[in-house]
C-alpha cells in the first residue's frame, strides 16, 4: 500500500490519509488563521472609525468653501486643511493595509506605530474600565517583523491585561532597545495568574475567562514569537500586597 494514502475510496478516488500530528498541525493553522481574520475585521472597524473624523472635517470644510467662495483667505485656509485631512486618511489606510500585507520575509516596521494602533483598537475597552495606560517607549523604533502577526500578538497581550484589571487599573507598555536586543513588555496590576493555570499557560483552549475568550490568545502569542525567533517570558503574582502580570517579548535587533 502506498504510504500516506487511504485506499477506502470515495466516488472512485483515493482519499489522502493524515496522521494525528498532521491533523493537529492543520487544526492549529486553521485556528490561527481564523483568529487573524477576526482581528483584521476588528481593526478594519477601528480604521473606519479613525477615518470618519477627518472625513467629516473635509465635508464641513467643503461646505464652508461652497458658501464663502468670495472670501479668498477663507477658501485658501479651508483648502489647506482639506489637504491635511486627506493626508491623514491616506496615512491611516496605508498603515492598516501594511500590517496585513502578506510578505515572504520580514520587513522593517516602526514598532511604536504598531503599539499605538493596538491601543487605538482597544481604546473602548480601556475607557470603559477607566484603565490608565502608561507608555514608556521612544518616538520611533524599527525592527524586522511580520507586521500583521506582531500586531496580533500585541493585541492579545493588551486584551488579556485589560480583562485582568479592575476599574481604574494600570496597564504599562514599555519598549526598550539595547545593542542587539529589543524588549517589549506589557504589564498590569491585575489579579495575577492562578497557580493552577500556569503549567498550561501557552496551551490552546486554556482560559480563566468564563464568559468570554477562547483560550487561544497566549498560544498564538507563543507561535508568533517563535516565528520571529523571539523569546516570550512572563512573571505574575497573586499576593494581596503586590499583584499583577507582565509579559515580555525579546526580539533580536
Amino acid at each position: 500500500m502506498e504510504a500516506g494514502t487511504d485506499y477506502r475510496r470515495s466516488h472512485g478516488q483515493p482519499s489522502v490519509y493524515l496522521s494525528s500530528s498532521e491533523q493537529v498541525e492543520q487544526l492549529q493553522a486553521a485556528l490561527h488563521r481564523n483568529e487573524k481574520l477576526a482581528l483584521v475585521g476588528r481593526l478594519t472597524a477601528a480604521a473606519i472609525h479613525e477615518i470618519n473624523n477627518p472625513a467629516e472635517a473635509v465635508t464641513n470644510l467643503a461646505y464652508l468653501i461652497s458658501h464663502n467662495s468670495d472670501d479668498r483667505g477663507l477658501v485658501e485656509s479651508c483648502a489647506n486643511q482639506i489637504e491635511n485631512q486627506m493626508a491623514r486618511i491616506q496615512y491611516v489606510t496605508r498603515q492598516y493595509l501594511s500590517y496585513f500585507r502578506e510578505t515572504p520575509q520580514r520587513q522593517k516596521v516602526d514598532l511604536v506605530s504598531i503599539i499605538e494602533a493596538a491601543l487605538r483598537y482597544h481604546e473602548p475597552l480601556l475607557s470603559r474600565a477607566n484603565i490608565h495606560v502608561k507608555k514608556q517607549f521612544p518616538g520611533q523604533l524599527e525592527a524586522s517583523i511580520y507586521a500583521g502577526d506582531f500586531l496580533q500578538m500585541l493585541s492579545n497581550l493588551i486584551r488579556n491585561a485589560a480583562e485582568a484589571l479592575v476599574d481604574g487599573g494600570i496597564l504599562l507598555i514599555r519598549l526598550r532597545a539595547s545593542n542587539h536586543n529589543i524588549r517589549l513588555t506589557v504589564a498590569d496590576n491585575g489579579c495575577g495568574i492562578p497557580d493552577a493555570v500556569r503549567p498550561r499557560l501557552f496551551e490552546p483552549f486554556q482560559s480563566t475567562k468564563v464568559e468570554h475568550g477562547n483560550g487561544l490568545g497566549l498560544w498564538i502569542c507563543k507561535s508568533v514569537a517563535a516565528r520571529h525567533d523571539a523569546r516570550i517570558s512572563w512573571r505574575s503574582s497573586t499576593r494581596e500586597d503586590i499583584h499583577g502580570t507582565a509579559f515580555s517579548i525579546s526580539l533580536a535587533n
